[in-house]
Protein backbone atom coordinates (compact mmCIF):
# COMPACT_ATOMS: atom_id res chain seq x y z
CA UNK A 1 0.00 0.00 0.00
CA UNK A 2 0.91 3.82 -0.62
CA UNK A 3 -0.22 7.15 1.06
CA UNK A 4 -1.13 9.25 -1.55
CA UNK A 5 -1.91 12.61 0.32
CA UNK A 6 -3.28 15.59 -1.55
CA UNK A 7 -3.33 19.32 -0.03
CA UNK A 8 -6.83 19.81 -0.95
CA UNK A 9 -8.06 15.91 -1.01
CA UNK A 10 -7.98 13.50 2.25
CA UNK A 11 -4.95 10.62 2.41
CA UNK A 12 -5.81 7.54 0.53
CA UNK A 13 -4.34 3.92 0.74
CA UNK A 14 -4.47 2.53 -2.68
CA UNK A 15 -3.59 -1.10 -3.89
CA UNK A 16 -0.63 -0.54 -6.16
CA UNK A 17 -0.76 -4.18 -6.64
CA UNK A 18 -3.37 -4.25 -8.64
CA UNK A 19 -5.22 -7.07 -6.56
CA UNK A 20 -7.40 -4.66 -4.69
CA UNK A 21 -9.72 -1.95 -5.88
CA UNK A 22 -9.96 1.45 -4.82
CA UNK A 23 -11.85 2.86 -1.98
CA UNK A 24 -15.49 3.05 -3.22
CA UNK A 25 -15.49 6.73 -1.31
CA UNK A 26 -14.99 8.57 -4.30
CA UNK A 27 -16.98 11.38 -4.00
CA UNK A 28 -17.91 13.18 -7.43
CA UNK A 29 -15.66 15.95 -6.38
CA UNK A 30 -12.87 13.66 -6.42
CA UNK A 31 -12.64 12.90 -10.14
CA UNK A 32 -8.83 13.89 -10.15
CA UNK A 33 -7.79 10.91 -7.52
CA UNK A 34 -7.05 8.18 -10.06
CA UNK A 35 -4.86 10.43 -12.09
CA UNK A 36 -3.28 11.64 -9.52
CA UNK A 37 -2.36 8.68 -8.49
CA UNK A 38 -1.44 7.18 -11.83
CA UNK A 39 0.98 10.43 -11.75
CA UNK A 40 2.42 9.21 -8.73
CA UNK A 41 2.64 5.90 -10.29
CA UNK A 42 5.57 6.83 -12.38
CA UNK A 43 7.58 7.63 -9.39
CA UNK A 44 10.40 4.84 -9.62
CA UNK A 45 9.76 3.46 -6.11
CA UNK A 46 6.60 2.41 -7.72
CA UNK A 47 5.69 -0.28 -10.25
CA UNK A 48 2.39 -0.31 -11.82
CA UNK A 49 0.97 -3.03 -14.74
CA UNK A 50 -1.24 -2.66 -17.23
CA UNK A 51 -3.78 -4.22 -15.06
CA UNK A 52 -3.48 -1.58 -12.40
CA UNK A 53 -3.57 1.37 -14.76
CA UNK A 54 -6.67 -0.18 -16.10
CA UNK A 55 -8.03 -0.60 -12.88
CA UNK A 56 -7.52 3.24 -12.35
CA UNK A 57 -9.10 3.93 -15.05
CA UNK A 58 -12.33 2.46 -15.14
CA UNK A 59 -12.16 3.73 -11.08
CA UNK A 60 -11.85 7.74 -12.63
CA UNK A 61 -14.60 6.85 -15.80
CA UNK A 62 -16.88 5.87 -12.80
CA UNK A 63 -16.52 9.22 -10.73
CA UNK A 64 -16.62 11.56 -13.72
CA UNK A 65 -20.06 9.57 -14.71
CA UNK A 66 -21.20 10.10 -11.23
CA UNK A 67 -19.67 13.93 -11.35
CA UNK A 68 -21.83 14.69 -14.92
CA UNK A 69 -24.94 12.36 -13.55
CA UNK A 70 -25.08 15.07 -10.71
CA UNK A 71 -24.77 17.81 -13.30
CA UNK A 72 -27.57 16.27 -15.27
CA UNK A 73 -29.77 16.69 -12.60
CA UNK A 74 -29.02 20.29 -12.67
CA UNK A 75 -29.41 21.52 -15.67
CA UNK A 76 -32.57 23.05 -17.13
CA UNK A 77 -34.02 20.97 -19.65
CA UNK A 78 -32.79 23.45 -22.52
CA UNK A 79 -34.02 24.23 -25.81
CA UNK A 80 -32.69 23.66 -29.64
CA UNK A 81 -29.04 26.17 -30.50
CA UNK A 82 -31.03 27.82 -33.71
CA UNK A 83 -29.79 29.51 -36.74
CA UNK A 84 -29.60 33.05 -36.73
CA UNK A 85 -31.95 34.50 -39.71
CA UNK A 86 -30.47 35.59 -42.54
CA UNK A 87 -31.26 37.84 -45.94
CA UNK A 88 -31.19 36.11 -49.17
CA UNK A 89 -29.70 33.09 -48.44
CA UNK A 90 -31.78 30.26 -50.17
CA UNK A 91 -34.07 29.59 -47.33
CA UNK A 92 -36.15 27.01 -49.39
CA UNK A 93 -33.39 24.71 -49.30
CA UNK A 94 -32.17 25.55 -45.69
CA UNK A 95 -28.13 25.89 -47.50
CA UNK A 96 -25.69 27.88 -45.98
CA UNK A 97 -23.63 30.08 -47.66
CA UNK A 98 -21.42 27.55 -49.65
CA UNK A 99 -23.73 25.19 -51.26
CA UNK A 100 -22.73 26.18 -54.34
CA UNK A 101 -19.39 25.05 -53.81
CA UNK A 102 -17.56 22.02 -55.56
CA UNK A 103 -16.81 18.60 -53.91
CA UNK A 104 -12.78 18.43 -53.84
CA UNK A 105 -11.71 16.63 -56.75
CA UNK A 106 -14.41 17.85 -58.66
CA UNK A 107 -13.53 20.30 -61.33
CA UNK A 108 -15.59 22.98 -62.14
CA UNK A 109 -16.68 23.15 -65.67
CA UNK A 110 -14.42 25.41 -67.76
CA UNK A 111 -15.93 24.85 -71.14
CA UNK A 112 -17.31 27.63 -73.37
CA UNK A 113 -20.88 28.37 -72.37
CA UNK A 114 -21.10 25.84 -69.70
CA UNK A 115 -23.59 26.80 -66.65
CA UNK A 116 -21.71 27.56 -63.79
CA UNK A 117 -23.10 26.49 -60.31
CA UNK A 118 -25.04 29.29 -58.75
CA UNK A 119 -23.52 31.01 -55.43
CA UNK A 120 -25.80 31.54 -52.30
CA UNK A 121 -24.34 35.67 -52.05
CA UNK A 122 -21.68 37.85 -53.06
CA UNK A 123 -18.67 38.08 -51.21
CA UNK A 124 -19.80 41.55 -50.02
CA UNK A 125 -23.09 39.91 -48.80
CA UNK A 126 -20.58 37.15 -47.26
CA UNK A 127 -18.45 39.66 -45.22
CA UNK A 128 -22.12 41.26 -44.17
CA UNK A 129 -23.28 38.25 -42.96
CA UNK A 130 -20.76 37.16 -41.56
CA UNK A 131 -19.99 40.11 -39.06
CA UNK A 132 -23.72 39.03 -37.76
CA UNK A 133 -22.16 35.44 -37.22
CA UNK A 134 -19.26 36.82 -35.66
CA UNK A 135 -20.93 39.19 -33.39
CA UNK A 136 -23.19 36.22 -32.23
CA UNK A 137 -20.16 34.38 -31.68
CA UNK A 138 -18.37 36.79 -29.71
CA UNK A 139 -21.34 37.34 -27.19
CA UNK A 140 -22.58 33.88 -26.85
CA UNK A 141 -19.86 32.09 -27.80
CA UNK A 142 -22.09 29.25 -29.95
CA UNK A 143 -23.72 29.65 -33.67
CA UNK A 144 -25.28 27.66 -35.45
CA UNK A 145 -25.11 27.72 -39.67
CA UNK A 146 -28.20 25.20 -41.23
CA UNK A 147 -27.11 23.26 -44.59
CA UNK A 148 -23.41 24.13 -44.74
CA UNK A 149 -23.06 20.41 -46.19
CA UNK A 150 -25.12 18.90 -48.32
CA UNK A 151 -27.04 15.53 -47.59
CA UNK A 152 -25.38 13.40 -50.23
CA UNK A 153 -21.63 14.87 -48.90
CA UNK A 154 -22.60 14.20 -45.44
CA UNK A 155 -24.44 10.58 -46.55
CA UNK A 156 -20.77 10.00 -48.17
CA UNK A 157 -18.51 10.92 -45.53
CA UNK A 158 -20.95 8.57 -42.96
CA UNK A 159 -20.12 5.74 -44.78
CA UNK A 160 -16.78 6.30 -45.16
CA UNK A 161 -16.10 7.10 -41.19
CA UNK A 162 -18.23 3.71 -40.53
CA UNK A 163 -15.60 1.82 -43.21
CA UNK A 164 -12.84 3.59 -42.17
CA UNK A 165 -13.10 3.14 -38.34
CA UNK A 166 -13.17 -0.61 -38.93
CA UNK A 167 -10.10 -0.33 -40.95
CA UNK A 168 -8.43 1.83 -38.62
CA UNK A 169 -9.09 -0.49 -35.94
CA UNK A 170 -8.04 -3.55 -37.77
CA UNK A 171 -4.83 -1.85 -38.54
CA UNK A 172 -4.12 -1.23 -34.62
CA UNK A 173 -5.08 -4.89 -33.53
CA UNK A 174 -2.40 -6.16 -36.36
CA UNK A 175 0.58 -3.90 -34.96
CA UNK A 176 0.45 -1.80 -37.89
CA UNK A 177 0.52 1.16 -36.34
CA UNK A 178 -0.46 2.63 -32.55
CA UNK A 179 -3.80 3.60 -31.74
CA UNK A 180 -2.51 7.44 -31.06
CA UNK A 181 -1.91 7.68 -34.86
CA UNK A 182 -5.79 7.00 -35.48
CA UNK A 183 -7.56 7.30 -32.45
CA UNK A 184 -7.77 10.25 -29.82
CA UNK A 185 -8.54 10.02 -26.23
CA UNK A 186 -11.81 10.74 -24.57
CA UNK A 187 -13.58 11.28 -21.20
CA UNK A 188 -15.76 8.05 -20.77
CA UNK A 189 -14.48 6.73 -24.08
CA UNK A 190 -17.00 3.77 -23.13
CA UNK A 191 -19.18 3.42 -26.02
CA UNK A 192 -17.50 6.68 -28.08
CA UNK A 193 -15.09 6.99 -30.19
CA UNK A 194 -12.66 9.79 -31.53
CA UNK A 195 -11.60 9.02 -35.13
CA UNK A 196 -8.64 10.86 -36.93
CA UNK A 197 -9.78 11.17 -40.37
CA UNK A 198 -7.25 11.34 -43.69
CA UNK A 199 -6.74 14.57 -46.07
CA UNK A 200 -8.62 12.61 -48.95
CA UNK A 201 -11.57 11.46 -50.03
CA UNK A 202 -15.05 12.33 -48.62
CA UNK A 203 -13.15 14.35 -45.51
CA UNK A 204 -12.02 16.60 -48.47
CA UNK A 205 -15.35 16.40 -50.09
CA UNK A 206 -16.64 17.66 -47.01
CA UNK A 207 -14.17 20.51 -46.62
CA UNK A 208 -14.65 21.36 -49.84
CA UNK A 209 -18.28 22.56 -48.74
CA UNK A 210 -17.37 24.05 -45.05
CA UNK A 211 -14.05 25.49 -45.90
CA UNK A 212 -14.25 26.81 -49.56
CA UNK A 213 -14.49 30.42 -50.85
CA UNK A 214 -18.07 30.40 -50.96
CA UNK A 215 -18.69 28.80 -47.76
CA UNK A 216 -20.38 30.87 -44.79
CA UNK A 217 -18.38 28.84 -42.12
CA UNK A 218 -14.77 29.45 -43.61
CA UNK A 219 -15.64 33.17 -44.34
CA UNK A 220 -16.48 33.16 -40.74
CA UNK A 221 -13.76 31.49 -39.13
CA UNK A 222 -11.48 33.97 -41.42
CA UNK A 223 -12.90 36.61 -39.85
CA UNK A 224 -12.43 35.85 -36.53
CA UNK A 225 -8.89 34.35 -36.38
CA UNK A 226 -7.18 35.06 -39.32
CA UNK A 227 -6.02 33.17 -42.32
CA UNK A 228 -2.55 32.32 -39.87
CA UNK A 229 -4.81 30.38 -37.68
CA UNK A 230 -3.28 26.56 -37.41
CA UNK A 231 -5.44 24.34 -39.29
CA UNK A 232 -5.92 21.99 -35.58
CA UNK A 233 -8.44 19.27 -35.75
CA UNK A 234 -10.08 16.69 -38.15
CA UNK A 235 -11.53 13.58 -36.77
CA UNK A 236 -14.97 12.13 -36.48
CA UNK A 237 -16.99 11.74 -32.79
CA UNK A 238 -19.18 8.92 -32.75
CA UNK A 239 -21.39 8.34 -29.96
CA UNK A 240 -22.77 4.80 -29.55
CA UNK A 241 -26.69 3.75 -28.01
CA UNK A 242 -25.30 3.50 -23.79
CA UNK A 243 -22.68 6.45 -24.17
CA UNK A 244 -22.86 8.38 -20.98
CA UNK A 245 -23.09 11.98 -20.75
CA UNK A 246 -19.69 13.63 -19.60
CA UNK A 247 -19.16 16.33 -17.16
CA UNK A 248 -19.66 19.94 -18.68
CA UNK A 249 -15.99 21.57 -19.26
CA UNK A 250 -14.63 24.54 -21.77
CA UNK A 251 -11.85 22.63 -23.92
CA UNK A 252 -9.31 25.39 -23.26
CA UNK A 253 -9.10 27.65 -20.09
CA UNK A 254 -9.81 31.15 -19.73
CA UNK A 255 -8.02 33.93 -22.11
CA UNK A 256 -8.29 37.00 -23.29
CA UNK A 257 -8.31 36.12 -26.95
CA UNK A 258 -10.10 32.84 -27.61
CA UNK A 259 -7.28 30.22 -29.15
CA UNK A 260 -9.60 27.53 -30.51
CA UNK A 261 -12.95 27.53 -32.59
CA UNK A 262 -14.60 24.18 -33.29
CA UNK A 263 -17.30 22.73 -35.42
CA UNK A 264 -19.09 19.94 -35.26
CA UNK A 265 -20.80 18.88 -38.09
CA UNK A 266 -24.20 16.44 -38.01
CA UNK A 267 -23.59 13.54 -40.43
CA UNK A 268 -27.71 12.29 -39.22
CA UNK A 269 -30.35 14.15 -37.76
CA UNK A 270 -29.97 14.41 -33.91
CA UNK A 271 -32.47 14.32 -31.66
CA UNK A 272 -32.87 14.52 -27.86
CA UNK A 273 -32.37 10.30 -27.62
CA UNK A 274 -29.08 11.07 -29.17
CA UNK A 275 -27.22 12.92 -27.00
CA UNK A 276 -26.87 16.10 -28.69
CA UNK A 277 -23.97 18.27 -27.43
CA UNK A 278 -25.18 20.37 -24.56
CA UNK A 279 -23.89 24.34 -24.76
CA UNK A 280 -24.16 26.74 -21.90
CA UNK A 281 -23.85 29.85 -23.70
CA UNK A 282 -22.34 33.20 -22.51
CA UNK A 283 -19.76 31.20 -20.36
CA UNK A 284 -16.94 31.96 -22.23
CA UNK A 285 -15.74 34.47 -20.15
CA UNK A 286 -13.42 35.29 -17.66
CA UNK A 287 -16.24 35.97 -15.05
CA UNK A 288 -18.18 32.56 -15.94
CA UNK A 289 -14.88 30.52 -15.43
CA UNK A 290 -14.07 31.78 -12.23
CA UNK A 291 -17.23 31.38 -11.16
CA UNK A 292 -17.30 27.75 -12.73
CA UNK A 293 -14.15 27.08 -11.03
CA UNK A 294 -15.45 27.84 -7.49
CA UNK A 295 -13.44 31.74 -7.40
CA UNK A 296 -10.63 30.34 -8.78
CA UNK A 297 -9.78 30.52 -12.36
CA UNK A 298 -6.07 28.83 -11.78
CA UNK A 299 -7.89 25.42 -11.06
CA UNK A 300 -9.13 25.94 -14.82
CA UNK A 301 -5.19 26.19 -15.78
CA UNK A 302 -4.13 22.50 -14.73
CA UNK A 303 -2.26 21.32 -17.72
CA UNK A 304 -3.03 17.61 -16.92
CA UNK A 305 -6.73 18.36 -17.63
CA UNK A 306 -8.20 17.75 -13.36
CA UNK A 307 -11.12 18.74 -12.26
CA UNK A 308 -10.81 19.22 -8.56
CA UNK A 309 -13.73 22.03 -8.60
CA UNK A 310 -16.49 21.36 -6.88
CA UNK A 311 -19.82 21.20 -8.35
CA UNK A 312 -21.58 24.34 -7.70
CA UNK A 313 -25.14 23.99 -8.20
CA UNK A 314 -26.81 27.20 -7.89
CA UNK A 315 -24.10 28.25 -10.72
CA UNK A 316 -25.24 24.76 -13.20
CA UNK A 317 -28.74 25.44 -12.32
CA UNK A 318 -29.10 28.84 -13.16
CA UNK A 319 -27.37 29.02 -16.68
CA UNK A 320 -29.55 28.63 -19.96
CA UNK A 321 -29.02 25.27 -21.88
CA UNK A 322 -28.65 25.01 -25.68
CA UNK A 323 -28.91 21.57 -27.41
CA UNK A 324 -27.17 20.78 -30.60
CA UNK A 325 -30.53 18.77 -32.21
CA UNK A 326 -29.21 19.55 -35.51
CA UNK A 327 -29.80 18.44 -39.12
CA UNK A 328 -27.97 16.58 -41.29
CA UNK A 329 -25.45 18.79 -42.53
CA UNK A 330 -25.71 21.74 -39.98
CA UNK A 331 -22.81 22.73 -38.08
CA UNK A 332 -22.33 24.02 -34.74
CA UNK A 333 -19.64 26.64 -33.78
CA UNK A 334 -18.57 27.55 -30.80
CA UNK A 335 -15.74 29.05 -29.29
CA UNK A 336 -13.73 26.25 -26.84
CA UNK A 337 -13.62 28.33 -23.86
CA UNK A 338 -17.63 27.66 -23.51
CA UNK A 339 -18.56 25.09 -21.14
CA UNK A 340 -19.98 22.17 -22.73
CA UNK A 341 -19.80 18.16 -22.73
CA UNK A 342 -21.79 15.49 -24.54
CA UNK A 343 -25.07 14.24 -23.85
CA UNK A 344 -25.73 10.53 -23.31
CA UNK A 345 -26.84 8.38 -26.06
CA UNK A 346 -29.82 6.76 -24.60
CA UNK A 347 -31.62 5.21 -28.26
CA UNK A 348 -31.88 1.83 -28.73
CA UNK A 349 -29.94 1.76 -32.07
CA UNK A 350 -29.17 5.01 -33.44
CA UNK A 351 -25.14 6.29 -33.60
CA UNK A 352 -24.15 9.59 -33.29
CA UNK A 353 -21.53 10.72 -36.34
CA UNK A 354 -20.13 14.17 -35.37
CA UNK A 355 -17.34 15.07 -38.05
CA UNK A 356 -15.50 18.15 -36.51
CA UNK A 357 -12.43 20.17 -37.65
CA UNK A 358 -10.91 23.05 -35.45
CA UNK A 359 -8.86 26.07 -35.98
CA UNK A 360 -6.16 27.62 -33.12
CA UNK A 361 -4.68 31.49 -33.03
CA UNK A 362 -1.61 30.88 -32.82
CA UNK A 363 -0.87 34.35 -31.78
CA UNK A 364 -2.49 32.44 -28.13
CA UNK A 365 0.53 30.71 -26.18
CA UNK A 366 0.53 28.40 -24.13
CA UNK A 367 -2.46 25.82 -25.49
CA UNK A 368 -2.63 22.80 -23.62
CA UNK A 369 -5.56 20.96 -25.65
CA UNK A 370 -4.66 18.03 -27.36
CA UNK A 371 -5.77 18.09 -31.33
CA UNK A 372 -7.15 15.34 -32.90
CA UNK A 373 -5.56 14.99 -35.90
CA UNK A 374 -3.54 12.46 -37.25
CA UNK A 375 0.55 13.07 -36.16
CA UNK A 376 1.21 13.56 -39.86
CA UNK A 377 -1.53 16.51 -40.76
CA UNK A 378 -0.46 18.12 -36.91
CA UNK A 379 1.20 21.99 -37.35
CA UNK A 380 1.28 21.39 -41.11
CA UNK A 381 -1.40 23.82 -42.47
CA UNK A 382 -2.64 27.47 -41.64
CA UNK A 383 -6.79 28.04 -42.24
CA UNK A 384 -5.55 29.92 -45.37
CA UNK A 385 -3.17 27.62 -47.04
CA UNK A 386 -6.53 25.02 -46.76
CA UNK A 387 -8.84 27.75 -48.18
CA UNK A 388 -6.02 28.34 -51.05
CA UNK A 389 -5.87 24.79 -51.85
CA UNK A 390 -9.36 23.89 -51.81
CA UNK A 391 -9.61 26.88 -54.26
CA UNK A 392 -7.18 25.16 -56.86
CA UNK A 393 -9.00 22.35 -56.43
CA UNK A 394 -12.68 23.62 -56.94
CA UNK A 395 -10.80 25.48 -60.39
CA UNK A 396 -9.75 21.87 -61.50
CA UNK A 397 -6.18 22.19 -60.24
CA UNK A 398 -3.93 19.77 -57.94
CA UNK A 399 -4.15 19.59 -54.69
CA UNK A 400 -0.28 19.20 -53.85
CA UNK A 401 0.01 20.12 -50.27
CA UNK A 402 -2.54 17.94 -49.78
CA UNK A 403 -1.53 14.88 -51.65
CA UNK A 404 2.15 15.37 -49.77
CA UNK A 405 0.72 15.25 -46.33
CA UNK A 406 -1.59 12.29 -46.62
CA UNK A 407 0.93 10.36 -48.77
CA UNK A 408 3.01 11.15 -45.39
CA UNK A 409 -0.03 10.23 -43.09
CA UNK A 410 -0.54 6.96 -44.97
CA UNK A 411 3.73 5.88 -44.39
CA UNK A 412 4.54 2.88 -42.74
CA UNK A 413 5.80 3.64 -39.23
CA UNK A 414 8.85 1.98 -38.96
CA UNK A 415 10.70 4.16 -36.20
CA UNK A 416 12.73 5.74 -38.39
CA UNK A 417 11.98 9.45 -38.14
CA UNK A 418 14.29 10.17 -41.32
CA UNK A 419 10.95 9.47 -43.41
CA UNK A 420 8.87 11.58 -41.43
CA UNK A 421 11.64 14.80 -41.67
CA UNK A 422 11.72 14.10 -45.41
CA UNK A 423 7.94 14.07 -45.91
CA UNK A 424 7.59 17.29 -43.94
CA UNK A 425 10.63 18.69 -46.13
CA UNK A 426 8.34 17.84 -49.20
CA UNK A 427 5.28 19.73 -47.84
CA UNK A 428 7.81 22.56 -47.09
CA UNK A 429 9.23 22.65 -50.36
CA UNK A 430 5.97 22.71 -51.97
CA UNK A 431 4.89 25.93 -49.81
CA UNK A 432 8.04 27.48 -51.12
CA UNK A 433 7.37 26.72 -54.45
CA UNK A 434 3.19 27.72 -54.47
CA UNK A 435 4.44 30.83 -52.60
CA UNK A 436 6.84 31.97 -55.21
CA UNK A 437 4.01 31.18 -58.31
CA UNK A 438 1.43 33.21 -56.20
CA UNK A 439 4.24 36.04 -55.92
CA UNK A 440 5.22 35.69 -59.56
CA UNK A 441 1.38 36.00 -60.73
Amino acid sequence: FFCCPDKEQPAMLVAVSGLLPLPSTLSADTTNLPQLLLRRASLPCMMVDAATKALLRREQDEAVARRAERERALLQPGTALVAKKQKGGRQSSGAGFGSGAAPAGKAASKKKGAKRPRQSASKAELAQRGSVLAKELQSSGVVRIDGALSAATADALRDFVDAERLRCEEEVEAGGRPSTDRFANLVLLSNRCDLLLPLQGPPLDAMQELLGEASALGSLLEEVVGREASFNELACLISEPGSKQQPLHPDTPYSPTPPLYAAFVALQDVDAEMGPTIYLPGTHTEAEHTAFYGGNLEVGRDTVGLRTNVVDEEYIASRPVKLGLLKKGDVALYNQQVLHCGGANESPDRVRRQFYISVRDTRVKGVQARASIRPALLGQLTLGAVRDELRELAAGGEARRFAALHAADMQAPDGDARHEALSHERVAAISAMDSARKAHE
